[in-house]
């Protein structure tokens, strides 16, 4: 049996590289400690990754967040060239990417998700729909995007509201109005057969952004006890979505209110740097970093998620039946 030689594919061109170069740094100095024959291949476009010769690598580890790297278009590729990676299916990954889509799984499968109104592009939205359904406090996210990228607070002014617009929309694939669920932040992790213990996530934002999770100092993080009941609803939703989609391992943003989890966002090639929130989960579990990063790399992504019935006219509605 050949030795194994990896790619360790990292860059990018999405608002995420910076993290990603971290990752692939991380995943890197693992498989030195592991004396694991590797290469680091820095992609800054999609051009450019499919230009790779990957011929003598038998397996590539995907160090990319965003973009390409988590959409789909990275794991379709690879699987037309056989060439095995961590991460999920492309189907899966285009599904976790796309908000809208993320949420009606969610809903199939009775996953709390939080109220919101999908509009197609810029030209469509209604600054007076969005009160009228959500009150003077909502987010404004693209639907395309992950790591709360584009994401906004808005607090009932109409300029607030014109400039979180343009931000999302900038990104393409239409936009989400969504309710500002108040409650305690939550990092959930689900990794081979269930969750990793839970991480409570502190924060001066006004929510968990893309500069919290990256750039404050000022973020926290640390393990909490739910109790009893919190802890098996998160459980059995994360479980669920996991099997669904065909995920072995993920991250999600979740908020607890009322008692209750609802699902924010979920990652599917989560950050594996020193600090990331996933490594910190598992080395709970007991699970070491060197051990976490053999175990992505031996995993063979499966979808088995379309048995899930997604309406034919998901992107064109604004009504996207509101949670009960």
């Amino acid at each position: 049996m050949p030795k194994e030689r990896i790619a360790i594919i990292t860059g990018g061109d999405s608002s995420e590289r910076e993290v990603a170069l971290q990752t692939a740094e991380s995943v890197a100095q693992s498989f030195e400690r592991g004396d694991i024959n590797y290469e680091v291949l820095d992609v800054p476009s999609y051009r450019h990754f499919i230009d790779l010769p990957l011929g003598g690598f038998t397996r590539v580890f995907l160090a990319l967040h965003g973009g390409f790297g988590e959409n789909g278009m990275a794991q379709a590729y690879l699987k037309g060239l056989g060439i095995p990676h961590n991460g999920p299916s492309p189907q899966s990954s285009a599904i976790c990417m796309d908000k809208l889509l993320t949420k009606h799984v969610a809903r199939g499968l009775g996953i709390r998700v939080p109220d919101y109104l999908f509009f197609p592009d810029e030209k469509t939205v209604s600054f007076e729909a969005a009160k009228e359904r959500f009150g003077s406090h909502f987010i404004v996210k693209p639907n395309g995007e992950g790591c709360s990228i584009g994401v906004s607070l808005v607090q009932g002014e109409f300029d607030e509201f014109e400039q979180a617009v343009k931000a999302a929309s900038s990104f393409g694939h239409g936009l989400l109005i969504e309710e500002f669920i108040a409650g305690q932040e939550l990092s959930a992790c689900y990794f081979y057969d269930g969750m990793l213990p839970t991480l409570a996530v502190g924060y001066t934002t006004g929510f968990f952004s893309f500069e919290a999770k990256f750039e404050s100092d000022e973020t926290q993080s640390w393990f909490i006890d739910l109790g009893e009941d919190i802890r098996q609803e998160i459980e059995r939703d994360g479980s669920a979505f996991a099997k669904s989609l065909g995920l072995d391992y993920y991250r999600a943003d979740v908020i607890i209110s009322n008692g209750h989890p609802y699902l924010i966002e979920v990652n599917t090639l989560p950050g594996l740097t020193s600090h990331s929130l996933f490594p910190k989960a598992c080395r709970k579990k007991g699970i070491g970093f060197d051990e976490m990063v053999l175990m992505l790399n031996g995993i063979e992504p499966v979808c088995t998620a379309l048995d899930i019935e997604i309406p034919d006219d998901f992107a064109a509605t604004r009504d996207n039946y509101p949670h009960s």
